[in-house]
């Protein structure tokens, strides 16, 4: 998709969407996923892959929500040896296939088994957001680098004897670097779009006594640096997400009211530490309906905690 738009967030070089050569520490890690939602069907999803510093890779694939039933669909593979001259043009862990086209605008994911086969086209809307732009940088115990980005979706997702559209929202992030979860307490992560031209991503994060904010709004074809964001997080008794709100300020001196509600939500456990309440939203930007995803990060104590009382 070609926009005019100006924006104040240095470019990432392109060079950043195909693999990069990690060190070989135990916390190395380099991983990309793609986010789904459905929500006329109720459904929501991501796909998601990595490798580490041993050149030892991985996949997980899910299918969740009221649409899919009371359990979520998974498939997880682990510790799948690949070459060191294996890249992104054609990334295969077990039933996964993934390939960049043109680098920071087009990606394909198919993915076939007997639980679901999904076919997944994502095409850029706007260009990469890297974490390294702020002038904070990206913080290293996420990734040397890592960036987000919207676009639009096609293909479809085979499931439960029906065939369904994509056809609609996406987004995606890729990091690389290093990971260590624990230094993590807790975390909003949220993507939202109403439109090709209209959409907002922000990252609070909580750390080591700091709160960090990263992120952009996209409106008015102008694309700014998040510089803070008030959030109001609703969640029931075992802490899952139920409403996200958030008024938003940029470097462009703008304010953007936001409005998510979710209708599913994941538990994604990458470390012993943490899990990740993985939830697709129905959203408003500056009243505009719209759509995307949050992911709010916990430490595993208090979720245990909490689900004692």
């Amino acid at each position: 998709m070609t926009r005019t738009l100006t924006t104040d967030i240095r470019a990432l070089d392109p060079i950043h969407d195909n693999r990069h050569k990690l060190g070989t520490g135990p916390l190395a890690r380099e991983s990309m996923a793609y986010m789904i939602q459905i929500p006329e069907e109720q459904i929501g999803g991501f796909i998601y892959t990595w490798i580490n510093g041993e050149g030892l890779a991985g996949s997980a694939v899910t299918l969740y929500g009221p649409g899919i039933g009371p359990e979520p669909l998974l498939e997880k593979f682990d510790g799948i040896a690949m070459s060191p001259d294996a890249d992104f043009f054609d990334w295969r862990v077990k039933k996964l296939h993934f390939r960049l086209g043109e680098l920071l605008k087009t990606a394909s994911i198919s993915y076939k088994s007997e639980l679901f086969d999904i076919e997944y086209n994502f095409t850029a809307t706007q260009p990469a957001y890297a974490y390294s732009s702020h002038k904070g940088g990206c913080p290293q115990w996420i990734a040397h680098d890592r960036f987000e980005q919207h676009g639009m979706v096609s293909g479809y997702v085979k499931v439960g004897g029906r065939e369904i559209a994509l056809q609609g929202y996406a987004q995606r992030d890729h990091s690389w670097g290093v990971r260590d979860w624990g230094l993590n307490q807790h975390w909003k992560w949220v993507h939202a779009q109403a439109g090709p031209e209209l959409g907002v991503h922000f990252w609070k994060l909580e750390s080591m006594g700091k709160t960090l904010i990263r992120g952009f709004v996209d409106k008015n074809q102008h694309i700014a640096q998040v510089v803070d964001v008030d959030i109001d997080l609703d969640i029931n008794d075992d802490l899952k997400t139920r409403t996200v709100n958030a008024t938003i300020y940029d470097s462009a001196g703008r304010t953007t009211i936001f409005q998510g509600v979710a209708y599913a939500t994941f538990p994604l456990c990458p470390d012993p530490m943490i899990t990740l309440f993985e939830s697709p939203i129905i959203a408003h930007i500056d009243g505009v309906k719209g759509g995307g995803c949050c992911e709010v990060l916990w430490m595993n104590s208090l979720i245990e905690y909490v689900n004692k009382k």
